[in-house]
Formats: structure tokens, C-alpha cells, sequence
């Protein structure tokens, strides 16, 4: 009964002028309740509660790993964790696509009732139903981080303290039970600003920091929008994209986690190789996202919008020019969106539009007959039929396949690099700084990244919107269709741009890493030289809570302080 049919009988005295003919008093139903909702402040609350808990996880968890084990061994550790930890994201694409195909009001609203289906662009998921699921297995995944020690002995050290607690002639390096140093907030703060400069200071970092940034623009923008791309490219439902998005492309992004981590352990890559294969595999994978503007679709023909109501294609006509011979009796709204497909295969807006005069059937199942508009163009004259829903782009459904194949080929080779690429911040800077990096690396990524990327994709998509729908209150809502054509190359267009500027911070952190480090993968004497200080007095300062063997005499301290300061102490080549 909502979906508004030719009715010429009630035409004759209210000819459609504007595109606003909503009654003043059903414009205004319900407009209080809106504006005055403040229920938005719930969801930005809890995202910025979820975020605080996030923050720590990734920076302090890795840097845990990477110092309480070999260092053959961290790379492949940290790619286990960072691979392992996308089944997350697999387990909720997957609980995304269940609750995308579920309508917004359960059990409130008869499914049976509504008129439109998943496919639709008005349909409107029980995106809920999703947060206090994972809400509730959060909070039982925090409980074991409650168990976990301050402080493990490194991995291999057992052997070491075992032979070190042998008794020795003339026992000079008695050892103590290390003392866990307290945390001393004032020096922590006194400290802040020295580190920070510490760290931009390395120019090693400092281009690491502006690839990241990069990196998480283009990583944001395609999370947020690839759904939104295959449904309005490929015909393909908001719940079917977000499914072959968890069951395809996440195993294969763990796959190539994992296996960029194993590279690293099994041939044994010292920083230089790192970055070479870190920059090839981007490289590559940036030459095969430009085969994605080969994956063209075309516009949805809607009468009057991106079609003439003659049917005739590639016919010049003037745009917006939703009234015709066809319908011109029928009182049409222009701010109403009911879509029909008819039998000639055009979508038109209602099916008022359509110029239909009968329906049968009812919800999801009612066909309108006797539609002047499509009799117009010589389909079925007499008989002439729509049918709820726009009309199906076949030859965009065929390219669906090879599209998701050519995404999953960017994205296994895109991961397979990206181990090796987050071992060289943990390579490049001073062993006491790793944590501090790893914190600096994510905030800026996800402020300068995170933030901006999801706005201007929006914007710019926006811009390619061709006809929008109208709130209950005025104003335009969402986007009923889209210049699939102009939302393809700003889309892509805006990825393939991040990504060039990734390629060449690839090339120019290559460049600095082969200069700093000799090509036999051992370490040069600079990092040593402008690391020893630092760290030097820090290990004297706390000789007493971590040495062993750093007990009474001047001699022993150097001796110890020596072996500190070994080219393996740091971590940078097996």
C-alpha cells in the first residue's frame, strides 16, 4: 500500500511542481524526535572507551614479543600474532554479513510486511546486534591479559642462568634474583620529549612514520567503502559483499601475515633484505590494482535520469526530466523512491512513474500491470508489467568473479609484505625506544589515517551521487543511485594515488636502510656509536636489578657493559 501507483483520477487538480509535495503535517511527523536525539553520543562514547582499551594491545604486546625472544625467532612470532589476530576480523565479517541480512527492527517489525529486500539500497541491517555480540567477547578475551607476568626470562636465557648458578673458583659474579624496576611517573614525563626527538630524529622512522600514514589512508578508506563499491558496481547485496569479504580475502591476508613472517625466520633476512622484499612485493601489488579500472560497469538505466523514457540508449535528453507524456496524468511525487523494474528492462523511480495503473500481489511479491510508460516503447502493449526492485546489471554480475580473483592476487601479495615492513621499525630504532615507536607508529597512523581517510572518500563518492532521497523532514538523504562509472574512478583513483606515494617511501626507506646498514647484512658502527651513550647509562643506572655479572669491580661493569652493547644485543641480524 505504500508504494505509490498512476492514479489519474486525483491528478487533475494538483499538478507536481517541486519535488516536495509531501503534506506539511506527514512532513513533520516525527521530526522533534530526530533532532532532538542525542542517542548518537552512545555510539562515539563507546568508540573512544574501545579505542583506549585497543591502544595498548598491539604497541606493548609486540614489543613484549620481540624482547623475551631470539631474535631468529621474533619475526616469525610477531607475523603468528599479526596473522592469527585477522581471525578476528574474518569471525566478524562473517557476523556482519548474518546481521547485514537481518532488518533493523527485530522482532518489532513483520518481515513478511516489508516490501524491499537486502539487495536494496534502503534496506537497513541490524548493524546492533553485532557490538553487543562482540561487546560481550571482549570482555571475556581481557580476562586472561589479567594472568599474564610482568616480565618472562628471554627465550634461551634458562640455559644461561643454569650454568651461570655453577659454582666457580674464585666466585666474582654472584647474581642476584632480578628486581623489577618501578615505574617512576615523573622521570617517564621528565623523559617524554628527549625520546620523541630521539626518535624523529632517525630518518629511518621518520619516513616510516610517513608510509604508515599513507598505508592506513588507503588500508581505512577501502575498509570502510568496499562493500559500498561492490554493491553499487557489481549488484551485489551490502551482506554477500561483507561474507566474500570474510570467507575469501581475510584467510588469504592470514596466509600471506604468516607467511611473510616465515620467510624472515627460515632464509634468515637481515634488515636490508627486509626492506628490498618488503618494497617488491608492494610494488608489485600497486601494477596489479591498476588492472581494477579494467572492471567497468554500467550506469543503472533509470527513466529520466540516466535514460530517456523512449529506451533509447546512447539518446541525447535532458537530465532530471522525470515527467513524460507517459505519466503525466499520474500525480507522480519526485521526492518519493520506490524503485520498479520494467519489462523493457528500465528501473524507474515509483511506479507512478512507470505509469502503471493496477498491482496485484502484495509485500516483496506485488507486479504492477498496465504501465503506459513501458507500452510506450512497444514491449508488451496491452499487458505491460513491472515488478518491485531495480533491474539487474547481467553483464556487472559476470565481472564479479574476476574482480574478487584479482582482489584476492593484491591482497595475498599487499600482506606478504607487510611482516617485513613491521620488523623494520623494530630494526632501525634503539632497543629502549621499541615500545615508544610502536605507540607513536600506531597513534599517528590512526589520527592522520583513520580519522581524514573516511571523510574525504565520503565526500568525494558523494559527488558522484546522481539522485538523492529526501528525509522525512527536508533535506537529502542517502544516495538512491550513483555514476557507477565517476564513483569507480574516484574510488580507485583516490587508493591508486595513496599507493604511488607508498612505492615511492618504499624505494626512499630501501635507499636510507642499505646506507646505514652493510650489504653482508651486519651492523655499521653508526647506530652503535649514537645508541652507546643512552643506553649505556641506563644499563649502569639498573646494573644492580638486570646484570648479572655486574657486581663489584669497575672491570666487571665494562666487561658486562661490553657484552651489552654486542651487535646481537640489538637484534639486527641473526
Amino acid at each position: 500500500m505504500s508504494v505509490s501507483a498512476c492514479s489519474p483520477g486525483l491528478s487533475v487538480s494538483r499538478p507536481v511542481t517541486d519535488a516536495t509535495e509531501t503534506p506539511s503535517a506527514m512532513k513533520n511527523f516525527g521530526c522533534e524526535k530526530t533532532t532532538n536525539s542525542y542517542l548518537w553520543l552512545f555510539v562515539l562514547f563507546g568508540n573512544l572507551l574501545r579505542g583506549i582499551g585497543e591502544a595498548p594491545v598491539m604497541p606493548l604486546g609486540v614489543s613484549y614479543i620481540d624482547d623475551f625472544s631470539k631474535e631468529e625467532n621474533s619475526a616469525f612470532y610477531i607475523g603468528l600474532v599479526r596473522s592469527s589476530g585477522m581471525f578476528g576480523p574474518t569471525l566478524g565479517f562473517l557476523l556482519g554479513s548474518f546481521c547485514a541480512s537481518l532488518w533493523v527492527d527485530i522482532g518489532v517489525v513483520d518481515i513478511d510486511a516489508i516490501s524491499i529486500n537486502p539487495k536494496d539500497t534502503r534496506w537497513v541491517g541490524a548493524w546492533w546486534l553485532g557490538l553487543l555480540i562482540c561487546g560481550g567477547v571482549n570482555f571475556i578475551a581481557s580476562l586472561p591479559f589479567w594472568f599474564l607476568p610482568s616480565s618472562l626470562p628471554k627465550e634461551g636465557q634458562n640455559e644461561k642462568m643454569k650454568i651461570s648458578h655453577l659454582p666457580v673458583q674464585g666466585d666474582h659474579c654472584k647474581t642476584d634474583s632480578p628486581v623489577q624496576p618501578q615505574l617512576d611517573f615523573s622521570e617517564a614525563v621528565k623523559d617524554f620529549l628527549p625520546a620523541l626527538k630521539k626518535l624523529f630524529g632517525n630518518p629511518i622512522f621518520l619516513v616510516f612514520i610517513f608510509l604508515t600514514i599513507l598505508q592506513y589512508n588507503s588500508l581505512v578508506g577501502v575498509i570502510t567503502y568496499e562493500t559500498k563499491f561492490m554493491e553499487q558496481q557489481f549488484n551485489v547485496s551490502v551482506a554477500k559483499a561483507i561474507f566474500l569479504i570474510g570467507v575469501i580475502l581475510l584467510p588469504i591476508t592470514i596466509m600471506g601475515m604468516f607467511l611473510g613472517g616465515f620467510l624472515i625466520k627460515k632464509f634468515k633476512l637481515h634488515i636490508t633484505e627486509m626492506a628490498k622484499f618488503a618494497c617488491i612485493t608492494f610494488i608489485v601489488a600497486y601494477l596489479l590494482n591498476l588492472l581494477y579500472f579494467t572492471c567497468s560497469c554500467e550506469v543503472l538505466q533509470v527513466a529520466g535520469l540516466t535514460a530517456p523514457y523512449s529506451g533509447l540508449k546512447h539518446l541525447s535528453f535532458p537530465k532530471n526530466n522525470f515527467m513524460a507524456s507517459c505519466n503525466a496524468d499520474c500525480g507522480c511525487k519526485l521526492d518519493q523512491w520506490d524503485p520498479v523494474c520494467g519489462d523493457n528492462g528500465i528501473t524507474y523511480m515509483t511506479a507512478c512513474f512507470a505509469g502503471c495503473k493496477s498491482s496485484t500481489g502484495t509485500g516483496k511479491n506485488m507486479v504492477f500491470h498496465n504501465c503506459s510508460c513501458v507500452e510506450g516503447q512497444g514491449h508488451g502493449l496491452g499487458n505491460s508489467s513491472a515488478v518491485l526492485g531495480q533491474c539487474q546489471r547481467e553483464s556487472c554480475t559476470k565481472a564479479f568473479p574476476y574482480f574478487l580473483a584479482l582482489q584476492t592476487a593484491c591482497a595475498f601479495i599487499l600482506v606478504l609484505g607487510g611482516t617485513p615492513t613491521y620488523m623494520i621499525m623494530f630494526r632501525t630504532v634503539s632497543p629502549d625506544l621499541k615500545s615508544f615507536a610502536v605507540g607513536i607508529e600506531t597513534l599517528c597512523g590512526r589520527i592522520l589515517g583513520g580519522l581524514p581517510a573516511p571523510i574525504y572518500f565520503g565526500a568525494l563518492i558523494d559527488e558522484t551521487c546522481l539522485k538523492w532521497g529526501t528525509k522525512n523532514c527536508g533535506g537529502s538523504g542517502s544516495c538512491r543511485v550513483y555514476d557507477t562509472k565517476a564513483f569507480r574512478n574516484v574510488y580507485l583513483g583516490l587508493i591508486a594515488g595513496l599507493r604511488a606515494g607508498c612505492c615511492l617511501l618504499y624505494i626512499v626507506i630501501s635507499v636510507l636502510i642499505m646506507k646505514r646498514f652493510k650489504l653482508d647484512g651486519k651492523e655499521t658502527t653508526d647506530i652503535k656509536n649514537t645508541e652507546r651513550s643512552t643506553s649505556k647509562e641506563a644499563a649502569i643506572d639498573n646494573k644492580k636489578e638486570i646484570l648479572p655479572c655486574a657486581r663489584t669491580s669497575e672491570e666487571s661493569e665494562e666487561t658486562c657493559a661490553e657484552l651489552l652493547w654486542h651487535p646481537k644485543a640489538f637484534g639486527l641480524y641473526s
